[in-house]
């Protein structure tokens, strides 16, 4: 309708899947970062969660067209009653034959196909979009195909995406075998303000066949407000107020024009509330931290390389740490420390702790010999672990931020919250944590990941 009138060789805020138009936040960067640990380390579940349009199913359908190189994928998408439905969409998807139709013919073909993956030194990787939706005896299939493996390695790793109660259901007592399974999870989130500029403009100049029709820095803002910053919002409220501007015969997007559209759409009952919301928000942070807790920051480069390649990880030093909470560098450690403590930025208005008291970390009196940390999340951007860390902190836990760089020059950033002189202690305070805090946490080796 409006395409020639702003010079537009397609329509820049439509809703379809186009891998041209994806726009990568920081938050999908992060959750990429994600996905490529999980795909090289072979771990087990991967959950990829986010609010109903935040751009989840985009990100990982590209990610899963890029795997062509190293490995097969297959994309699930579309409801699935049943656990031999779920079986016959993914056959289906990697194009097999089976000699019938039975829960176990199927099996059968699809570990033959994984085992002569395994043999060309190629991974399997299968997408599930909308996973909060599946019937638990869909879930509980999910479980059983991860178990094809060989003594030594998975021949298949599953990777769910889906709204963010999906972590709870897989939390569930009726899932716990399956939630204990998850190792690497990440909740994305909406754009910031100058994200959502950008990706206006990126998808704007995609769309132009010469120069892109202008959205004035008033209009991105209402826009924003509006949006919440949800990408497929974002879409809906550009589509309106491009055709309002197209109906004044305006050929740049002003504030008055924005206000005067999406004004209209919310009095249609077409819009909602917008999406980020306050409780929402907090939602994210902790769903963000439990979602980190397991991506091994430096490892998750390195570990593309043969393992005889490696580079040996820098050893962790805690410069903000008390002196008499430095415990003294493991023996072991052959390399430099090199990390540096970030200082965590205290809210605003301080926030009491719990009156549940928490429990206090083990007191290192002389040469006691740290071992492990609880480690609550890793991140790629410092200001994501600085959000993470400084709600931790207001909570009354010692949470601190490391940098540690990894084999391909960038710089991660771990929260953790106590170094103990055992597993087994650390681990106790890491199930105490989650517990209260309904936060998942990983224990992780003192001086290193």
């Amino acid at each position: 309708m409006y395409l020639k009138f702003f010079g537009l060789k397609d329509n820049p805020f439509k809703l379809v899947f186009d891998p041209a138009y994806l726009f990568m936040g920081r938050h999908h960067e992060e959750a990429a970062a994600h996905l490529r640990y999980a795909v090289a380390e072979g771990e087990g579940f991967t959950v990829i969660t986010g609010e109903r349009g935040v751009g989840k199913s985009t990100l990982c359908r590209v990610f899963a067209g890029r795997l062509a190189a190293e490995a097969e994928a297959a994309f699930i998408s579309g409801p699935v009653a049943t656990g031999k439905g779920l079986l016959q969409r993914i056959i289906r998807e990697f194009g097999l034959r089976t000699k019938g139709e039975t829960a176990k013919e199927l099996i059968d073909a699809l570990n033959e196909f994984l085992m002569q993956q395994r043999v060309a030194g190629r991974k399997v990787v299968v997408f599930i979009d909308d996973a909060q939706a599946l019937a638990p005896e869909v879930l509980e299939q999910v479980r059983l195909i991860s178990n094809l493996e060989t003594t030594r390695d998975k021949l298949i790793q599953m990777v769910l995406i889906g709204e963010p109660e999906l972590m709870d259901l897989l939390g569930s007592r009726e899932l716990r075998q399956m939630g204990q399974r998850v190792s690497v999870c990440y909740e994305i989130g909406a754009f910031t303000e100058a994200e959502t500029a950008s990706f206006i403009q990126h998808r704007v100049s995609l769309a132009s066949a010469g120069s892109p029709v202008r959205f004035e820095p008033a209009a991105v803002h209402r826009i924003f407000q509006h949006s919440g910053g949800n990408p497929r919002r974002i879409n809906i409220a550009g589509n309106l107020v491009l055709s309002a501007a197209f109906k004044a015969g305006q050929k740049e997007v002003d504030d008055g024009i924005t206000h005067a559209a999406l004004s209209e759409e919310q009095q249609d009952g077409r819009a909602g509330a917008p999406v980020a919301t306050a409780g929402r928000q907090k939602r994210l942070w902790a769903a963000a931290a439990a979602c980190g807790v397991l991506l091994a920051a430096a490892t998750a480069f390195v570990a593309l390389r043969p393992a005889a390649e490696r580079p040996a990880l820098p050893a962790e030093t805690e410069a903000s740490a008390p002196p008499a909470a430095v415990a003294p560098e493991p023996a072991e450690a052959e390399t430099p420390a090199v990390a540096v403590s970030v200082p965590v930025p205290q809210p605003a208005i301080p926030v009491p702790a719990p009156p549940i008291s928490k429990t206090p970390a083990p007191v290192r009196v002389g040469p006691t010999r740290m071992t492990h940390s609880v480690q609550v999340g890793a991140y790629l951007y410092l200001e994501n672990a600085q959000q993470v860390a400084a709600q931790l902190t207001a909570k009354g836990y010692p949470a601190r931020i490391f940098n540690f760089a990894d084999s391909k020059g960038r710089t991660w950033h771990a929260v953790r919250i106590g170094d103990y002189p055992s597993r087994q202690a650390a681990q106790a305070q890491a199930d105490e944590f989650s517990r209260r805090e309904q936060m998942e946490t990983v224990v992780r080796p003192f001086a290193s990941f």
